[in-house]
């Protein structure tokens, strides 16, 4: 192989198998501590599995790529990792749109969590986030237009047939279009959300160093978030509108870096949702490390021994929490006190994605 072919194997192997791995130590941790469940994580984990389809479709389509003279171009390999990460892929823009305006949602209306009186609005979403994209899937595998891009010099998959009629009317439905509005609609909702934290942050005089570090650590998820998103999934996007508008380009070998990126980054997002999930989050963090340090310091370790900075007149970051917007027994605030809203706030939007 060529020193691109090289490059780009093993880069989006490696980070096919990071994403991976990431991918099911969210799901594991999620699945061990039922007391850190919130409806943002839950959402997380739906994101969580259409991440890792897409990592495993884009090792399947590693695959084909080293071997696709020993394939002998077969057809129903390539169709069918081709289906997957279109499924996929298309899943995980919807749920992190859905993420985004949850965390919206919270800000905006003051409410922590969906409650049981919306458990069918909760059902309806993942109704239309799974089921809307196994649709296009389906109907793109049924119509016959999936195949291997052979028109590109440098490293392509299955994705689309060039050859097919509307062919680029047929990857927009399939996933750049989609792509494209995810990243506008999350950046824009993750932007009136800073903004709106921003603004009740001025008036916070009086907060204690509990409450900034809570609304610091939600100002950096929602800076990370569509930061990350944008930065790994912007390089297919460029590569296909050079694709689609300077071909000549894109077949040439000054575009080969672009194809690195592409596979790097496509590969990527289960990692950054593993990295922000486990290290950004306190609460994560501080359980896991626990489990990892506890077998060494013996049975006396405790939580207090690792992690002491709290004072005792705080709980632990990682318990639970008990009902947001209640304030101690006597103390009564003004009824537009900054403070506990913003705080429950902060708290609220630590608990929806991460």
């Amino acid at each position: 192989m060529s020193a691109l072919d090289i490059a780009y194997v093993t880069l989006t192997l490696l980070m096919s198998m990071m994403s991976i791995l990431g991918s099911l130590v969210i799901l594991l941790v999620h699945w061990v501590y039922a007391d850190l469940r919130t409806a943002g994580r839950t959402m997380l984990v739906h994101l969580t599995v259409a991440d890792l389809l897409t990592a495993l479709g884009n090792l399947m389509g590693v695959t084909w790529y080293i071997n696709v003279e020993l394939l002998d171009y077969k057809m129903v390999y390539c169709k069918f990792h081709s289906a997957l990460t279109i499924m996929s892929s298309i899943a995980s823009f919807l749920w992190t749109v859905v993420i985004a305006w949850f965390v919206f949602w919270i800000l905006i209306k003051m409410q922590p969590a969906m409650n049981k009186g919306r458990q069918t609005s909760q059902l309806v979403v993942c109704v239309v986030c799974w089921g809307l994209p196994t649709t296009i899937a389906l109907t793109a595998l049924g119509l016959d237009v999936l195949g291997y891009d052979k028109s590109l010099a440098s490293a392509s998959w299955c994705w689309i047939d060039p050859s097919t009629r509307h062919a680029t009317a047929w990857m927009l439905v399939t996933g750049k279009a989609w792509e494209v509005g995810a990243c506008v609609l999350t950046v824009c909702l993750y932007t009136a959300v800073k903004v709106m934290l921003f603004k009740q942050a001025k008036r916070r005089q009086g907060m204690t160093s509990r409450s900034n570090r809570n609304v610091e650590e939600a100002n950096t998820k929602l800076t990370f978030v569509p930061l990350v998103f944008i930065v790994i999934r912007i390089w297919g996007t460029i590569r296909f509108l050079l694709g689609t508008f300077a071909h000549e380009y894109a077949s040439s070998s000054d575009s080969d870096w672009i194809v690195i990126l592409q596979g790097t980054g496509d590969s990527a997002q289960g990692f950054a949702n593993f990295v922000m999930y486990c290290f950004f989050t306190r609460k994560i963090r501080v359980r896991l490390f626990r489990r990892c340090a506890c077998p060494r310091l013996g049975s006396t370790c405790t939580e207090t021994s690792i992690n002491p900075t709290p004072s005792s007149s705080h709980p632990p970051d990682d318990q639970p929490a008990v009902t947001n917007h209640v304030d101690p027994p006597n103390h009564v605030d003004p009824p537009n006190h900054v403070e506990p809203a913003l705080k429950g706030r902060a708290d609220d939007l630590n608990h929806v994605k991460f």
